[in-house]
């Protein structure tokens, strides 16, 4: 009898919202596919290129060739999308769909025929 006392504990801890997904953290680019064609060496040519989101919303990135960069970032987690606000101006702001698989992130461009064209990989630091 004190067996069907615990199935609701069990059931209620099943049934725990799950988490948002989160894009804080440090990033390191991995791939940039333009137009279908890797360009990684032609963006990030000394491997080295990041970007860290922070949890206020904030970001920083950096690395050769472009240099530092900072801003403010919108996560959407439940559409999945992100919208980069740089402090270096509006030509310079972008908007992505965002995909999670484990530490790994994928940024594909939205909103025009240009940005959608980009897909950028980056992984986990």
């Amino acid at each position: 009898m004190r067996f069907y006392l615990f199935i609701p504990l069990i059931l209620l801890a099943c049934s725990q919202p799950e988490k948002p997904p989160s894009i804080t953290g440090e990033w390191s680019m991995y791939h940039v596919i333009q137009q279908g064609e890797d360009v990684t060496s032609e963006h990030d040519p000394h491997d080295e290129r990041y970007v860290i989101m922070h949890a206020d919303s904030t970001f920083n990135s950096g690395g050769r060739p472009f240099g530092e960069n900072s801003g403010k970032y919108s996560f959407d987690a439940e559409a999945m999308t992100l919208f980069l606000d740089s402090d270096a101006g509006p030509e310079d702001d972008s908007h992505w769909k965002v995909t999670l698989s484990g530490d790994t992130m994928f940024w594909d461009g939205t909103g025009s025929v240009w940005a959608e064209g980009f897909r950028i990989v980056n992984t986990r630091r």
